[in-house]
C-alpha cells in the first residue's frame, strides 16, 4: 500500500513539472494548503480519490496515468472483467476497483469501493462535480453535514459533491458500493 502511494506521489509530482508549475502554484489552483499538497507529493500519507481526480484534472491527465502509470487506450468501448480493474487501496479501510479505466476522454469515473468496518468516527469530505452511489453488498451509513442516510443493498443515492459528505460500515460489518464521479 505505501509502494503504491509513493508511486502516485511520483507521477503526481512529473506531471506538475510536464505543466511547469511549483507545488505552492499547483496548491493555489487546487484550492488546498500547500502543506498538504507537499504531503501529497512526499508519498507519506494516503490521497483521498477525489484529490487524485482533482490533480489530474488541474494536469489534464487521466486518472489511470496517475494512478498506474499507463494512459488508457480504448476509444470506442472498454470491457473491465471482474476483479481486473485498477485497484487503489486508499487506507485499511477503503479500496477502489476503478471501472473504465482504459477509455480515453470518459467523462466520469466509476469505482467498486470495498468498505471495511468504520471506527465511529467519520470523515468528511468534499470536491467538485456530482457523485452517484448504489450500495451492492451490506449497510452503510452516507453522511451530509447534521444528516445520515442509511442505505441497504439496491439503494442508491445521487448529490452534489462539493457538500461535505462521509460514507461509515454499520455494524461493524463490510459494506461494498458502487461510486460514479462526474
Amino acid at each position: 500500500m505505501r509502494e503504491q502511494t509513493e508511486e502516485i506521489a511520483e507521477r503526481i509530482i512529473a506531471a506538475r513539472n510536464a505543466c511547469g508549475l511549483s507545488a505552492e502554484e499547483a496548491a493555489k489552483k487546487l484550492s488546498i494548503n500547500k502543506f498538504e499538497y507537499q504531503d501529497y507529493e512526499s508519498g507519506k500519507i494516503d490521497i483521498p480519490v477525489s484529490s487524485i481526480l482533482k490533480i489530474a484534472n488541474l494536469y489534464n491527465v487521466d486518472v489511470k496515468l496517475l494512478l498506474t502509470g499507463e494512459d488508457p487506450k480504448e476509444m470506442n468501448y472498454t470491457v473491465t472483467r471482474k476483479g481486473e480493474g485498477v485497484s487503489v487501496q486508499r487506507h485499511k479501510r477503503y479500496k477502489y476497483q476503478a471501472l473504465a479505466s482504459d477509455f480515453i476522454g470518459k467523462k466520469a469515473n466509476f469505482f467498486v469501493v470495498t468498505a471495511d468496518a468504520s471506527d465511529e468516527n467519520v470523515q468528511f469530505s468534499s470536491h467538485e462535480g456530482q457523485e452517484f452511489l448504489f450500495v451492492l453488498e451490506g449497510t452503510m451509513e452516507v453522511h451530509f453535514k447534521d444528516e445520515k442516510i442509511i442505505m441497504r443493498e439496491g439503494d442508491s443515492v445521487f448529490f452534489n459533491s462539493s457538500i461535505s459528505h462521509a460514507i461509515r460500515t454499520v455494524d461493524g460489518a463490510r459494506a461494498k458500493f458502487l461510486s460514479v464521479l462526474v
